[in-house]
């Protein structure tokens, strides 16, 4: 085993876990190749056969998040000085709390966050893997989790930006092959527009006014986004955007990929809806595998392995960068640390490997006992919820501290099960929620995301006051290095944020990204003409923020030179 570590680690470059001066495009399609853009018709099918389309909202509200990201954040790492997205924690704060925070994430997310993520992905594709090729799941999940042991031996974070794009190559080529496959083996685009305007089915992308789905998609848009997701990249994403060359090239990557898989993300949203209204889902027991029937009843037997390998492709990719991540923060953020700060490169690398095996081995054991995929989603979200102020606000307030993030993260983790022992076993809550469900005409998740959202707010919020403020020579380095702008009235020379161009950037990609459901609606029913004009504006859309966010980036390049 020492050996075989030895001589694959040799192949791998100086580091697994971060890298420098990357190309855009290879920052970019990495880092859309590694967002899941597969596991969506599954949901969406499940979703079609409850009858319920507006439920995929409990997603496609990330879509705001996503603009408030790219807009507000993604500049700012290029200019963190430091290796891994986690060592940032010892540039913004200082102190035992810095030490302790610092810890306490890297275990926190490597050993917990990592694993429940990778298991998302895990589920996903054995679910397709074992229905087409004809096994039972836990022995995909068992076969799969063996293959990405296999590969960690050549998962480094420069070896995986050129790969993911390579692949993304290959994986566009397929999936069109296979689109065109199913449209001429099913009736092509107007029987299938014909086919669900006639079809009794529930698609309404928006719920009902009044309607339980409606007032949870409320809750979604207007609280999940931004305290239940971790907006500021903190993540693998952070990791890549740091390897950027400039802030355009950042920008580019960001952007740029985006734009080029509109019209994929169209024809991959159709699958689900030729499943359902082809009947080719009916009767299966399990509602978020039931789209890939599709491919078994419709094309012809030597393409499943194309089917495979273009759903293989991009769960490989999101996989193998996050147990990458994962390895960054329990070997260069944890280990290097806290127990040998003199460990050695080879043996950093030797380590990286080992803890990415440890990763997939969590993760394939979480994917076994897990109920479905929407339970993990509902589990990462709870566990967030009232978190994402903080990422947010340590970048643009000064009071935020170490004991902020700490509070918040170990509230948002201890908060979840106690009040859902509660829900179950205390009599006077349990119907205390109920009349909220019945009076509110909710489901109890909903009312649980606003109940910690303002309990984890609270907790952080009195800790941060109750607490000392990081110590202001480490803020007033932070302040003139970064220049975020914001709140940092103590500390001179700490930027612009140029927040009226970003909040219209910001706007416009929101309003972009829920335009491309109805995008895609035109295109489902037939109606090209409206389907072209919304295009039209999508692109429109598209390049004024990109634009608006150029400029502000440019500002801000500006006001950091001085």
């Amino acid at each position: 085993m020492k050996n075989v570590l030895q001589k694959k680690q040799n192949k791998l470059g100086t580091n697994l876990f971060y890298s420098k001066n990357e190309s855009w495009w290879l920052i970019g399609f990495s880092m859309l190749l590694a967002s899941g853009i597969m596991i969506e018709p599954q949901l969406i099918c499940a979703s079609l056969l409850k009858g319920q389309l507006s439920d995929m909202w409990l997603y496609w509200s990330a879509a705001i998040g996503a603009a408030f990201s790219v807009s507000f954040f993604a500049h700012l790492w290029r200019k963190v000085p430091v290796k891994t997205e986690n060592e940032f924690l010892f540039f913004r704060y200082s102190g035992r709390g810095a030490k302790i925070l610092h810890n306490f994430r890297s275990l926190y997310l490597g050993l917990l966050v990592v694993p429940f993520i990778i298991s998302f992905s895990l589920l996903a594709f054995s679910k397709i893997f074992c229905f087409i090729v004809g096994i039972e799941i836990n022995l995909a999940i068992g076969l799969l989790t063996f293959l990405i042991i296999l590969l960690t031996f050549f998962n480094s974070l420069r070896q995986r930006l050129k790969l993911d794009f390579v692949l993304f190559i290959v994986f566009i080529v397929l999936f069109l092959i296979i689109m065109i496959s199913l449209f001429l083996n099913t009736g092509g685009l107007s029987h299938l527009a014909t086919t669900v305007q006639s079809s009794k089915s529930n698609f309404n992308i928006i719920p009902s006014i009044g309607s339980k789905t409606f007032n949870a998609f409320i809750v979604f848009v207007l609280v999940q986004w931004w305290s239940a997701s971790i907006l500021d990249y903190p993540d693998m994403n952070g990791q890549k955007l740091m390897a950027a060359n400039t802030s355009k090239d950042l920008l580019k990557s960001v952007f740029i990929p985006s734009l080029s898989i509109v019209l994929f993300r169209v024809f991959l949203f159709t699958l689900p809806f030729m499943a359902v209204c082809y009947g080719y889902a009916s009767g299966s027991a399990d509602s978020e595998l039931a789209f890939t029937s599709l491919f078994v009843k419709v094309l012809p037997s030597w393409m499943l392995v194309l089917v495979v390998v273009v759903f293989l492709i991009p769960f490989l990719s999101m996989v193998q960068n996050t147990q990458n991540w994962g390895g960054s923060l329990l070997v260069e953020n944890f280990y290097k640390h806290a127990i040998n700060p003199n460990l050695s490169a080879a043996k950093a690398k030797k380590f990286g490997i080992i803890a990415m095996i440890y990763i997939i081995i969590i993760s394939g054991g979480i994917a076994i006992y897990a109920d479905s995929l929407v339970g993990i989603t509902k589990y990462l979200f709870a566990i967030t919820a009232g978190v994402g102020p903080v990422f947010m606000l340590r970048w643009y307030w000064w009071r935020i501290n170490a004991w902020s993030q700490l509070s918040a993260m170990l509230a948002a983790l201890i908060y979840p099960p106690v009040l859902d022992w509660f829900y179950d076993n205390n009599k006077t809550l349990h119907q205390l929620l109920i009349s909220l469900e019945h009076n509110f005409n909710i489901d109890y998740y909903p009312i649980k995301l606003i109940i910690l959202t303002i309990a984890v707010c609270i907790t952080w919020l009195s800790v941060t006051f109750f607490t000392a403020p990081t110590e202001a020579k480490i803020l007033q380095t932070f302040a003139t290095t970064i220049k975020p702008g914001g709140f940092w009235k103590p500390f001179s020379n700490s930027g612009k944020t140029f927040s009226k161009l970003r909040l219209l950037a910001w706007l416009l990609q929101t309003g972009n990204g829920f335009l491309l459901y109805f995008i895609f609606w035109n295109f489902l029913i037939g109606s090209y003409v409206l389907f072209i004009v919304l295009l039209l504006l999508f692109v429109l859309g598209f390049f004024v923020s990109y634009k608006l966010i150029q400029k502000a980036n440019a500002n801000y390049d500006l006001e950091s030179e001085k």
